[in-house]
């Protein structure tokens, strides 16, 4: 009995299992509750939200912003995040876009808003100096690295916003009213909704095909329309923000021109499928229908409001610049290395000089009174008589002194002289006399003059 109650209180405390409908239910929920919340967070934070992103201020960095082109409405909150190394100061205006093509950042002109000044808004032409023109519609404070700037679109409108001290930072942004937003393709709204005056358009009966040539980067390409109403006299690219500017002369209240683009020159794409294209008049929104899409092309038409002078269709990508060319492998030229031969030095050995000692012949082989020449005996002219040359010295001839001894002298050999001294002593006495005799004539002829005074 007690198991008994064991079981029947277990089966009490068990819980309800839901089912697999219930399951399917909340997960179902569960699911769209995530994708609206991601769309809403998308829709606030990531189409109104721009980017400077780090190393921005370099010119030759790869992106500048993280959102370069983007539609909004009137009323809309812009965020600027900047998350660059420098501070940043953004201001809106137009481009002048007949310099596109020769636009140089070392010398980008920024002109202050001038409301008389007519090409400051529209219609630039090679007169005006100015890169860029300012229209004082936007302008922030300055933005330190890590901080973010907000501002708000009071008007509908194309704002092409750039950073004055860097100007290749840049974005635009495409103001589209939303009062009569349900009878544009560019709103987003369903086929459905559109106005039947749209479907008109695409009756094939009264149109008339014409072709005009456009330049993209130096390549010429023609373009395909049919304009009912209105006249094409000019076609020009803008490879900056990928679109084709049309500048028509309308005829009638609204105009039709029915466009096809050929996908290998002019294509719409997002994340590898077809996305929409914008289409402006004048810069502001205008109706416009994509009658046929294949793989090859696609087809617009668009209608233009009387008085449209610019009509500017935006893509995403012009397609000939995608085309992958094949690469050009270059063989690799392979240098054959020089091997320089070392220059072994060859040690200069010098050969010691042994120098030679002088063996001075003495000049003492000879006798008293003489000198070695050529191995002969000569007397020594050097020193006068009764003396010879020791040390380079003249000194007495000891030999010629005579003796001073009191004892006389017991040898009974003559004495004999040399012819040498005999000739040396007559002419030592010549001399003698002949200076007694100057002497003696110079104090004849004092006397003589003394004795006539």
């Amino acid at each position: 009995m007690l198991e008994k109650q064991n079981m029947t209180n277990s089966k009490s405390e068990t819980l309800p299992f839901p089912n697999i409908s219930s399951l399917m239910k909340i997960s179902l929920g569960l699911i769209l509750f995530t994708m609206i919340s991601t769309v809403m967070v998308y829709a606030q934070t990531s189409d109104n939200t721009v980017t400077i992103v780090e190393n921005a201020y370099l010119e030759d960095n790869i992106q500048h912003v993280d959102n370069a082109l983007f539609s909004s409405s009137p009323g809309s909150t812009i965020t600027v995040i900047n998350n660059d190394v420098v501070s940043h100061m953004l201001v809106s205006g137009s481009a002048n876009s007949n310099r596109n093509s020769t636009i140089d950042y070392d010398d980008f002109l920024v002109c202050e808003f001038d409301p008389n000044d007519e090409q400051s808004i529209s219609n630039q032409d090679d007169d005006n100096p100015c890169d860029f023109n300012k229209d004082n519609r936007i302008i922030t404070e300055i933005i330190p690295p890590g901080a973010s700037v907000s501002f708000t679109l009071n008007e509908p409108g194309t704002y092409r916003i750039i950073d004055s001290d860097y100007p290749w930072i840049e974005f635009v942004i495409y103001s589209f009213p939303t009062s009569d937003s349900s009878n544009n393709v560019n709103s987003g709204f369903a086929e459905d909704d559109k106005t039947p005056e749209q479907t008109s358009v695409s009756e094939p009966k009264s149109i008339t095909l014409e072709t005009l040539s456009v330049s993209v980067d130096g390549m010429p390409f023609d373009v395909n329309y049919s304009p009912i109403g209105l006249t094409v006299y000019e076609i020009e690219s803008d490879t900056d923000f990928m679109s084709l500017i049309f500048y028509v002369d309308v005829h009638d209240s609204t105009g039709k021109l029915t466009v096809e683009f050929d996908r290998n020159f002019f294509d719409s794409i997002y994340d590898g499928v077809d996305d929409s294209f914008f289409v402006l008049s004048d810069g502001d929104e205008t109706i416009f229908k994509e009658t046929t899409t294949t793989t090859q092309s696609r087809t617009l038409t668009i209608d233009v409001p009387l008085g449209t002078e610019e009509l500017e269709i935006i893509g995403s990508e012009f397609g000939f610049s995608k085309v992958v060319s094949t690469p050009v492998i270059e063989t690799p030229v392979v240098s054959t290395p020089v091997i320089e031969t070392p220059v072994v030095s060859t040690p200069v050995i010098e050969t010691p000089v042994v120098s030679t000692p002088v063996i001075e012949t003495t000049t003492n082989e000879c006798g008293p009174g003489t000198i070695l020449e050529n191995n002969v005996c000569i007397i020594d002219q050097r020193c006068g008589p009764g003396t010879i040359l020791e040390n380079n010295v003249c000194v007495l001839n000891s030999s010629t002194t005579p003796s001073t001894s009191t004892t006389p002298s017991t040898s009974t050999t003559p004495s004999t002289s040399s012819p040498s001294s005999n000739k040396e002593m007559i002419i030592s006495f010549s001399v003698a006399f002949g200076i007694a005799g100057v002497i003696g004539i110079i104090l004849a002829l004092i006397a003589k003059a003394h004795k006539k005074k």
